[in-house]
């Protein structure tokens, strides 16, 4: 019996729950001490770049993780994340102005960027796609978790310690993390003789960055900066990667089955992910005149039907060996609940059938991309695949932002500098055709699931080199 098949896929999941959790907590805990955090340090208007130099970060170095781990070995590059994470938050916590906690905020980007994106290659090297099912429930529960905890504990620590402990509990946590893969995980500490993509690295960095920069409202760079760089970069990298020998992007994966759909795919999800997390909430609050506190309980709704939805798709993947039907209906309950929504009918139910709808596409397409990569490319496959969760969130945000602006244009309301500023009638006229869009998106994201996804098997057997 080899080292691999003792460790059970309990204590695999286990090690990297917490690394899951890590990378996506970090992403919430800081939103609720942000105001204190820029009192602190006189930031001003910037002070939303501590937010957006870490996600910036973060998912910029997703793909670089992914196919360093394909030559290094997973373990080694989940040190060097964990390490880069730690000293990223240790230097935060110390900050004393602004521009040192976002270059701080930057390096602990670059670290929990390759966090999420080695957890699902780690899952993805132990457990046979069609039993990965079983444990998406469990991932789920994780994000979410992370996900309501993240402000709860940031408003804890900054009310009752400081605002600094935001960072520095990832200190203790992240020495965990690394017991218990230097514990569980040592027998993934492969290598492979193959020369690293620097060059198409760093022009798919630039690329990702750019990007996200111009989707991003709160950039506010000239768009003639970032449009160039995004550009100049894309056109350098087709360059670049015809030329290599191991490409950053191999050009094989685009034909593998199902695969590009699932990254479209996912990233319709995540849009429509979104547009619940970001939009619901202040609709709720600016147009309704609801607390922050009651938004928020109200928000655990969705939370907890995604955990639901993932769990209960995940069982009936790994039961049946289907995930086309199960992804099907997840995109058309998220689109009669986006209808719903947007024409106020038992709101609560329409929040509850919009999360389990999401949530059942989680399991569908991530088992569908474990089970096409060959092992010599899961790295670099999977965290392209998270990397399309990723973007996707970011799109769904600006374009939500574009539309509601647009309806308000539309209806000769003037912009404002707050959503506090408009009147209850204007937001109502933004926030539905927000919903709207994205009832029309969950039916895209339907139709392209019943014609361009594939049927196919699921390994019920880890593939090894």
């Amino acid at each position: 019996m080899t080292e691999q098949k003792m460790v059970s896929p309990q204590k695999i999941f286990m090690s990297v729950a917490l690394v899951i959790a890590l990378g996506s907590l970090e992403k919430s805990i800081v939103t609720t001490p942000l105001p204190m955090i820029g009192d602190a340090l006189n930031a001003g208007n910037a002070l939303t770049w501590v937010v957006t130099a870490y996600l910036l970060a973060a998912t910029a170095v997703l793909p670089v993780y992914g196919k360093l781990s394909d030559i290094l070995g997973r373990v080694r590059m989940l040190y060097i994340g964990i390490t880069l994470f730690i000293i990223g938050s240790a230097a935060c916590g110390f900050a004393q102005d602004l521009q040192t906690l976002i270059i701080s905020r930057v390096i602990q980007g670059i670290g929990g960027g390759g966090l999420i994106a080695l957890a699902f290659t780690v899952i993805a090297d132990c457990i046979p796609a069609r039993e990965v099912g079983k444990y998406q429930g469990f991932i789920s529960m994780v994000y979410a978790v992370s996900s309501i905890a993240g402000p709860l504990l940031g408003g804890y620590f900054a009310e009752h310690l400081s605002w600094r402990w935001v960072f520095w509990i990832n200190i203790p946590l992240g020495l965990i993390a690394v017991f218990l893969i230097r514990r569980n995980l040592a027998h993934l500490n492969k290598k492979r003789d193959s020369k690293f993509d620097w060059l198409g690295a760093m022009m798919l960095m630039i690329c990702s960055t750019s990007l996200l920069l111009l989707l991003s409202p709160e950039a506010e760079l000239p768009i003639s900066w970032t449009g160039g760089a995004f550009i100049a970069s894309i056109l350098l990298l087709i360059i670049v990667e015809r030329r290599v020998s191991d490409p950053m992007l191999p050009a094989r994966l685009a034909k593998l089955p199902n695969y590009l759909v699932c990254i479209v795919l996912i990233l319709c999800s995540q849009l429509l992910m979104f547009a619940i997390l970001v939009y619901l909430p202040m609709q709720m609050q600016w147009q309704k005149g609801l607390s922050a506190s009651a938004s928020g309980e109200i928000m655990v709704i969705f939370m907890i039907s995604i955990t639901l939805g993932a769990y209960c798709g995940g069982k009936l993947v790994n039961k049946s060996g289907e995930y086309k039907r199960y992804a099907l209906f997840g995109f058309f309950l998220a689109a009669v609940s986006f209808a719903m929504i947007q024409n106020h009918l038992f709101p609560a139910v329409a929040l509850g059938l919009s999360g389990l709808g999401i949530g059942f596409t989680l399991p569908a397409l991530g088992v569908v991309v474990q089970n096409v990569l060959p092992p010599k490319d899961r790295g670099i496959g999977m965290s392209l695949f998270n990397f399309g969760r990723e973007l996707g969130g970011a799109i769904g945000v600006a374009a939500c932002s574009t539309v509601f602006q647009l309806s308000l244009n539309h209806n000769g309301v003037a912009k404002e500098s707050s959503l506090a500023d408009y009147s209850p009638q204007a937001l109502a006229s933004g926030f539905n055709s927000i919903y709207l869009l994205m009832a029309v998106m969950a039916l895209i994201a339907m139709f392209i699931t019943l014609f361009a996804l594939k049927k196919q098997t699921l390994a019920t057997e880890i593939d090894q080199d």
